[in-house]
């Protein structure tokens, strides 16, 4: 792989107040950043043959990092949001068979074929906005063959996608009509040791009628002893004492929070090692009456993380830019930098990604290049795409001016199966 240069980078994004000089340019080698300056510094340190792309009209960003998403599914559920415009409130629907049983019936029957297509697309897609690293959790199983199936092609997704994939085990909820005491067993003795082996992450739904905090307590405890990192769904609907539950465990990070007492938000403050994040294209898609509480936490700017979401029922949103742009409509965010780190270093240092979500010397070289004038416009024309070129480990992998044939075009795809 030969040395890439950026050059002439309308401006690059340097997390420190100027955000940067601009026309600086980048010299990538091996898949990092070697290093950032004039171009007439960048030019004697670059091999020969360094492949040159011209960024003068482009703003210059780390890959955005999407944290939280159900990526996975098979089926839709458009109807349930024409649902919730009547007034159905999201566990209306879940308890008359709606919500989250309708994917888990969808992928219970869909094959591993069709799961992994629509995998394959999805991660198109993000790539195209900009993503570079996605988390996907299971979670629409509910059982342990189904659980399972999902985790190994999450698996497989990362091997077959450019976008890095995170792999988490989530713990939804309780299957239909199931008996509680007999799933959380199984969870206890069988799934959560044996996923292990596909899955870095563990999450939980922590709210009234789906986890009470002794039970997720148990599970945190006994993923935590099986070797995992932890997330939680948590404060979304009532408050039942989750994050004190985070806060006891060592839990990573905390995702939802529309309601946040003033004590909870002072407990994350105060714990260094808790990311609050926040889904506001969930809020409005649920029309929730609650407001996720970021305000609250303004004061740790460093590890406020947003995130999409991105699921069949509540969040059909793939896009950074659309949801750093319902950010400030939706929470009235007045620094639309601040919002950039939350889609970029917030998240990459939360997911423990070394040498990542930075545009300095020695970073990995995954970048997004933006046809825009500077970096405010990002939020600002958020409901346009106009990214056109994601870097990742120093390979440009998307751009705008190539076809990109959608739907897991990659030659390896047809072998996932093999073995």
């Amino acid at each position: 792989m030969g040395d890439l240069i950026l050059k002439e980078c309308r401006q690059i994004y340097r997390n420190s107040p100027d955000r940067g000089p601009s026309h600086n340019s980048i010299l990538i080698r091996d898949g990092k950043i070697e290093n950032i300056g004039p171009i007439t510094k960048i030019w004697p340190l670059a091999g020969k043959g360094a492949e040159v792309i011209d960024c003068s009209d482009l703003i210059v960003l780390p890959g955005f990092v999407d944290s939280h998403t159900h990526l996975l599914f098979a089926g839709t559920r458009e109807d349930e949001l024409y649902l919730r415009a009547a007034g159905k409130s999201y566990m209306e629907i879940l308890k008359q068979g709606g919500g989250i049983y309708n994917t888990v019936n969808n992928v219970k029957f869909a094959s591993e074929e069709l799961l992994l297509k629509n995998g394959l697309r999805f991660l198109d897609e993000a790539l195209s906005f900009g993503i570079t690293t996605i988390e996907i959790k299971s979670g629409y199983g509910l059982d342990y063959d189904n659980e399972k199936k999902m985790l190994k092609i999450i698996n497989k997704l990362n091997k077959l996608h450019p976008i890095k994939v995170i792999p988490t085990f989530l713990v939804h909820t309780v299957p239909k009509n199931g008996d509680r005491k007999k799933y959380i067993d199984q969870l206890l003795n069988r799934m959560i040791p044996e996923f292990r082996e596909y899955a870095e992450w563990f999450d939980i739904f922590v709210e009234r009628g789906v986890f009470e905090t002794k039970e997720a307590e148990l599970l945190i405890k006994r993923s935590i002893d099986e070797g995992y990192r932890i997330g939680i769904h948590t404060n979304q609907i009532e408050d039942i004492s989750g994050i004190a539950l985070a806060d006891r465990l060592g839990v990573r990070h905390v995702d939802h929070l529309e309601v946040l007492s003033d004590n909870d938000a002072e407990m994350i403050i105060e714990n260094k090692n808790i990311y609050p994040v926040f889904l506001p294209a969930a809020e409005g898609f649920v029309f929730s009456r609650h407001i996720g509480q970021i305000n609250k936490l303004i004061s740790i700017p460093s590890r406020i993380v947003l995130s999409s979401d991105f699921n069949p029922g509540s969040s059909p949103v793939l896009s950074p830019q659309f949801v750093m742009t319902y950010a400030v409509l939706r929470y009235r965010i007045p620094d639309p930098l601040l919002l950039i780190d939350a889609y970029t270093t917030n998240p990459s240092e939360m997911l423990f990604l070394e040498m990542s979500g930075k545009i300095e010397r020695g970073y990995k070289a995954d970048l997004v290049c933006i046809n825009l004038e500077n970096f405010k416009q990002i939020p600002y024309f958020g409901t346009f795409n106009f990214v056109k070129i994601v870097i990742k480990d120093g390979i440009v992998i998307w751009d705008f001016k190539k076809d990109f044939k959608r739907g897991g075009s990659n030659e390896n795809y047809n072998q996932c199966f093999k073995g």
